[in-house]
């Protein structure tokens, strides 16, 4: 997970530096779409950390859940074990 989060650090910041780029760029050259991108670039220096952060915070709580119901099915195993000690199996004879 720290992994993920650190590849995901990197690519937003790559990510983001390009935009600046590119609009700073497109301002310096006189571009008329200068003014779009400037927008663009504003509303993605937002929306994509947060869409990173959300991504984490949903992966997070995903392997919580699996991790939980890993723990479930093991001790529902153990019980079920528990219960069957000193029951005969069916094929094998009862008497004395």
């Amino acid at each position: 997970m720290k992994k993920f989060r650190q590849i995901g650090a990197v690519a937003v910041i790559v990510l983001l530096l390009s935009m600046y780029l590119i609009c700073l760029i497109s301002a310096i050259s006189g571009s008329e779409n200068a003014k779009l991108i400037f927008r663009i670039t504003l509303g993605m220096t937002v929306a994509v950390p947060v869409l990173l952060y959300a991504l984490i915070l949903l992966l997070r709580l995903a392997k919580n859940k699996e991790q939980k119901a890993q723990e479930l099915i093991e001790a529902s195993l153990k019980n079920a074990e528990d219960e069957t000690d000193g029951v005969p199996a069916e094929n094998e004879e009862t008497h004395p």
